[in-house]
């Protein structure tokens, strides 16, 4: 199995696994992930986290890379300061990652999450002992709270007695500063005035001009600070022993968080490989079928790699790909193995949603290296040895890849052998994937039932492979057409096609013009499946957008329902207060008879519904339809719909779109004498780029004229711009008695640019 997932590049694509890790510990279980019998819980798991991570990311902003620090513990080495910052970091990790659990629903990824212990206890000792900035505290024990206290009074004692000096034996100083070495405080004294200042010297300048004298005064107090912080240096590291024996009594369940975060990581690395790559998790299933959609090699650049749909159904034993070398044979079986692979072991794999993988026990692994012409007799050698075992070891669960079988050999032997071994497969009753030139493999693969043929595409205009796989077709080799366009002159092509048989001409043509016929068929596929997307999107985003309308329409009227229902409300808490106070005057009973009426028109009101559908349309019948403002007339029944008459057009509209409404009241004539406004000669005005303010009157002016020239409807074009200049207009219109109704024009009549007006 090594052998063959290396052949395969795993652990290659499992690097690229590894770059969305957080720690190292992620990074080692993706390293142990390999093929299992039973990969499903790893895939649930990465399912849930897909699903979680498309809520909130995990806490990950902390240190979890504690697993060499771990291991110093056990090994009885004393741990540093810095080191216990670490832990207290993996620590808090730990428990922000439990309190994510916590609030999630139940599932297996949180069960694992709320397996994680939490130690408060040692992250408490931690920071009482070590300081954010890496140092023990002072207060890490009495006894170094003591130890510091007096080692600053001696320093302090120091500082101030040297200082002293100093002013002292000013003339006899090289140097004004006082100097600190090795803990020991001293000054630099000229050479020449050695005995003015009594003291031991503890060094001396390269040119002897300076020696570096401990005065006599401040050996002391030097002494007691050099024992000060001895004693110091040994009860710290008594502190740091007791707090590393802390983790030492917690090294089980800090391993054990440990290997919990790093699964936990390794499963969100698998979860954003998928979000960044638009992979899916498919689930291996025991059907023994093989579908993979636009399944793109994950070691291929996403700019160059060709998706290919490549597949192996449940009836079919075995798939044979042919074409011409340099095409994608090798890379389409490789990315057919891997994606197995991959699936086996927990992974996402780079395909489309419907793809299928076979489950197998065993995947058996033939890729040579025949390009290398030096090693052509050991490759042959090792080619059948891997052969001759697959042939052992394969059963019903296993799948069996081998790169062009029968090659680096005699062809016409390396033929025959190639379909004893097909055949043999086939009794086997193992699935398996060939590639081969070979023609005899090619129509043995278009007569057996069992088996499945395909072919890398190879266009002949531009003699180059477009990488692409066509199923159900066997490929032509194409030698001759790659040998002319590599300068192999024409009349030697002309030879070469005379040498060989007619039969295998023959073959070839044919083979050629069905590829090219598939290709055509598969171009026309391709070009419906893009239609017919892009038909899904606009036919959802039509419906996004009818149901937005349908809700604003009803919020509105259900908003206006209850503003009227208000307002009655209201008016009869009025009366019945009234009612209260003229309780014995003789105008009650007319009071309670409005009271009974207002009740009356109350409940009228609040029986008011939205219009549902209607199936008692008839001809003659006033209509308008749902959410709308369009009012006509039915002027013919056509069972589940009628032809509507709108005025200027005709329309069909299902009889459930449709709500009654009252005919329209019959216009006013007017008298036309004296009046002094021309009559229009076309119902509409322009106002764009105008001003509300500067609008306003020539929106009434144009309402007068409206009425006095008879037009029942006039479209005032304001465009659509910020929306503000409709807004005005509506205003104006709402307030105008003259205005019947108003609305925003349909797509054929300019749509939201228009609003069109009834007097």
């Amino acid at each position: 199995m090594n052998e063959a997932l290396d052949l395969l590049e795993f652990g290659k694509v499992k690097r690229l696994f590894k770059e969305y890790t957080f720690s190292d510990g992620g990074k080692k279980h993706i390293d142990s992930l390999y093929p299992t019998v039973h990969p499903w819980d790893e895939l649930y798991l990465v399912e849930e986290m897909l699903k979680t991570l498309r809520i909130s990311d995990l806490p990950v902003n902390y240190d979890f890379n504690i697993g060499e620090i771990l291991h110093k513990a056990s090994m009885g080495s004393l741990l540093e300061p810095a080191e216990f910052l670490r832990l207290r970091s993996f620590l808090l990790g730990c428990q922000a990652m439990k309190d994510y659990g916590r609030k999630m629903d139940g599932s297996r990824l949180k069960s694992i999450m709320l397996s994680i212990k939490e130690l408060p206890g040692l992250i408490h000792s931690i920071k009482s002992v070590v300081s954010e900035d890496g140092e023990v505290r002072d207060t890490a024990s009495k006894k170094l709270q003591n130890l510091r206290t007096r080692k600053k009074e001696i320093i302090s004692q120091l500082k101030r007695i040297s200082e002293r000096l100093k002013e002292r034996y000013r003339p006899f100083l090289q140097d004004e500063m006082v100097i600190v070495r090795n803990g020991r405080y001293m000054l630099a004294v000229k050479s020449s005035h050695r005995p003015k200042v009594k003291g031991i010297v503890h060094h001396s300048s390269a040119s002897g001009m300076t020696i570096y004298l401990e005065p006599e005064e401040l050996v002391s107090l030097n002494d007691e600070r050099k024992l000060l912080e001895e004693e110091e240096r040994r009860e710290v590291n008594r502190i740091l022993r007791e707090l590393t024996n802390e983790i030492l009594a917690s090294m089980k369940i800090l391993k054990s968080n440990l290997s919990l975060i790093s699964h936990i990581d390794s499963l969100r690395a698998r979860a954003l490989y998928a979000v960044k790559r638009r992979a899916t998790i498919v689930h291996p299933s025991k059907d023994s079928e093989i579908k993979l959609i636009n399944v793109r090699h994950p070691l291929i650049p996403a700019d160059r790699v060709v998706p290919i749909t490549v597949a192996l159904p449940r009836n079919k034993k075995g798939l044979v790909i042919t074409g011409p070398n340099m095409g994608g044979k090798t890379v389409t079986l490789k990315t057919i193995g891997l994606m197995t692979a991959l699936a086996m072991a927990g992974f996402p794999i780079d395909v489309d949603e419907g793809s299928k993988i076979a489950f197998f026990e065993k995947l058996l692994v033939d890729i040579g290296e025949e390009q290398d012409i030096e090693l052509s007799l050991s490759t042959f050698s090792s080619h059948i040895g891997r052969i001759s075992l697959m042939l052992k070891e394969a059963n019903e669960s296993s799948l069996v890849l081998i790169d062009e079988l029968g090659t680096g050999t005699d062809p016409v032997e390396g033929a025959a052998l190639s379909l004893a071994v097909v055949e043999k497969l086939i009794e086997k009753g193992c699935k398996f994937v060939i590639t081969t030139h070979m023609t005899p493999l090619k129509l043995y693969a278009i007569e057996r039932e069992e088996l499945e043929s395909a072919s890398v595409e190879f266009d002949p205009q531009t003699l180059k492979p477009t990488y692409r796989v066509l199923m159900g077709v066997p490929g032509a080799s194409h030698a001759f057409e790659i040998a002319s366009s590599l300068g192999i002159p024409r009349d030697v092509i002309e030879r070469a096609k005379q040498h060989l048989a007619g039969g295998g001409v023959e073959v070839e043509s044919v083979i050629r013009r069905l590829q090219e016929e598939v290709k055509r068929l598969e171009d026309e596929r391709r070009k419906a499946q893009e239609e017919k997307e892009r038909l899904e999107r606009e036919r959802m985003k039509y419906e996004r957008e009818y149901k937005r309308l349908k809700d604003k329409k009803i919020e509105e009227i259900d908003r206006n329902l209850k503003e009227l229902t208000s307002q009655v409300d209201e008016v009869m808490k009025q009366l019945e207060g009234a009612i209260h106070a003229l309780k014995k005057r003789k105008s009650v009973d007319d009071l309670k008879r409005a009271v009974k009426e207002l009740s009356e028109g109350k409940r009228v009101l609040k029986s008011v519904a939205i219009p549902g559908e209607s199936s008692d349309i008839k001809v003659g019948d006033y209509v308008r339809i749902k959410d709308g403002t369009a009012h006509g007339r039915v002027v013919e029944d056509r069972g589940d719909k009628a032809l509507v008459d709108f005025g200027k057009w005709k329309m069909e509209i299902l009889k459930s779109s449709l709500v009654p409404t009252n005919p329209p009241k019959e216009p006013e004539r007017v008298e036309r004498t004296g009046f002094s406004k021309p009559l229009l000669e076309k119902p509409e005005i322009d106002i764009r780029g105008m001003t509300v303010e500067e609008a306003e009157p020539i929106i009434i002016d144009f309402i007068d004229r409206l009425v006095l020239s008879n037009f029942e409807k006039g479209y005032i074009i304001h465009g659509k711009g910020t929306g503000r200049l409709a807004a005005g207009v509506w205003e104006i219109l709402r307030k105008d008695p003259r205005v019947r109704n108003y609305r925003f024009g349909m797509s054929g009549e300019g749509g939201t640019g228009v609003t069109i007006v009834e007097v």
